[in-house]
Parts: structure tokens; C-alpha cells; sequence
């Protein structure tokens, strides 16, 4: 999963199917472990799993899996609204240092020089399993972001009374994937400019492989301007 964002690092015919790991990864839990596990740590009434005391709707369907847990779609009693609900895999957090500790060990002696990479594997998810930590993000982002940018970025909004360390209840936002809108407004603007994204996109990646820092002229400042105000 962390490598197929390593464009520059994976050979092009890997990327493909690794890319699917980022939101469609193999799924692990299902729509009942799913619920029985929010019913537990939201402290819900009723039969274990039942989640009809907040949510009027809920899809048995995933529509998002990664590696530590899968987004499910819901609807809020109260409101009506619809909204997203991640769900993390019970006991994932264990298997991942568990299986982070194996990794280290056999890298010692296989690839030294990566040890340093493991490490930084495991900071980086050491608050990854923390998804009330998650909630106070979003909220920080949307209290620093939208004043000034809320015309053109929206940022999900949390449901404080349904989030806890290993749920998290969302404002569910229709998008496409970041890279994903990235590439095509660089396709609008290749097209306008008479150029090919192909060609510049290969361009920066390139550098990134060589070790050259991309080109901080005019023309690359317009068009990375270009690029995120859409």
C-alpha cells in the first residue's frame, strides 16, 4: 500500500494492482463484525450489531477498504444526513508491530541499509490506529483551512458522539481520488498550453529518480499554481 505511491520507486507494471491496496484492499471484516464492533465501542443498546439507534440506513457493502479498516455508508437517524463510518479491524494494531517487528529483524540482516526505512514505517502509522486522534485533526484542518479556502476545498466533517479511538463518523463528501483530479487538470492545462501531461509528468518524476530538484522557474510556479486552484 505505501509503496504504490512511489511512483518513482515501483516499475510501472506493479503500480497498477498495487494502487488498488490504497482504498480496495482484500476485505477482512465483515458487514456484521463491522457493526457489532461500532455497537460495542459506541456503547449502543439493544442486540449486538444493531445499529438502529443512530443510523437509519447502513450499506453492507464497504465502500472503501485499507489496510487497518474499511468505510462503510450510512445514514443518521437524527438528521438524515449521510455519512461515512471507518471502522477499524479488531486486533489490527497488534498484528501490524507484530508483523513491523519481523520485518526489522530479517531487514538487519538482509538489507541493512533499509533498516532506517522500517523505522520510519512504523512512526509514521504509530497514530495511525488513533482515529479520535483523526476526528481533532479534521477538526484543526477545518478550523485552519476553511476560512480562507472554503470556496474551493471542503473537508469532511466529524461527528463528535459517534467517534471513538477505533470508529470514526464522517460527513460523507462524492469526490475522486486527489491524484486522481490532480492529473486531470493537468491534462486541461497540457492541452491549452499545447503540451503533453505525459511528457511532464515524466519530467518531474524524472527528477525525483536523478535526485534534481524539479525546475523553480516562472513557468513551473504558473502551472503549479495552475495545478491545485481549480
Amino acid at each position: 500500500q505505501m509503496m504504490s505511491m512511489r511512483e518513482d520507486f515501483l516499475p510501472a507494471q506493479y503500480l497498477s494492482w498495487t494502487k488498488k491496496l490504497q482504498h480496495e484492499a482484500p476485505v477482512v471484516l465483515s458487514s456484521g463484525d463491522a457493526r457489532r464492533c461500532i455497537h460495542k465501542e459506541l456503547g449502543l443498546a439493544g442486540d449486538d450489531g444493531d445499529l438502529s439507534e443512530v443510523f437509519s440506513e447502513w450499506a453492507e457493502e464497504p465502500i472503501g477498504s485499507a489496510s487497518i479498516g474499511q468505510v462503510y455508508r450510512a445514514t443518521l437517524r437524527s438528521t438524515g444526513e449521510p455519512v461515512a463510518v471507518k471502522v477499524q479491524s479488531p486486533g489490527i494494531e497488534r498484528l501490524f508491530r507484530a508483523d513491523i517487528r519481523t520485518l526489522k529483524f530479517f531487514t538487519a540482516f538482509a538489507l541493512p541499509w533499509a533498516v532506517e526505512n522500517m523505522n520510519a514505517i512504523e512512526k509514521m502509522f504509530e497514530t495511525e490506529f488513533d482515529y479520535d486522534l483523526e476526528r481533532r485533526n479534521l477538526d484543526a484542518i477545518r478550523k485552519n483551512v476553511l476560512p480562507r479556502w472554503g470556496a474551493q476545498v471542503r473537508v469532511p466533517r466529524p461527528i463528535p458522539d459517534l467517534c471513538t479511538k477505533r470508529v470514526l463518523c464522517m460527513e460523507l463528501l462524492e469526490g475522486e481520488k486527489l491524484v486522481d483530479g490532480v492529473r486531470r487538470r493537468m491534462r486541461v492545462l497540457a492541452e491549452r498550453e499545447g503540451r503533453s501531461p505525459d511528457a511532464y509528468e515524466e519530467e518531474h518524476l524524472e527528477a525525483l529518480r536523478s535526485g534534481r530538484r524539479a525546475a523553480r522557474g516562472a513557468r513551473a510556479a504558473r502551472w503549479r499554481t495552475a495545478v491545485w486552484r481549480w
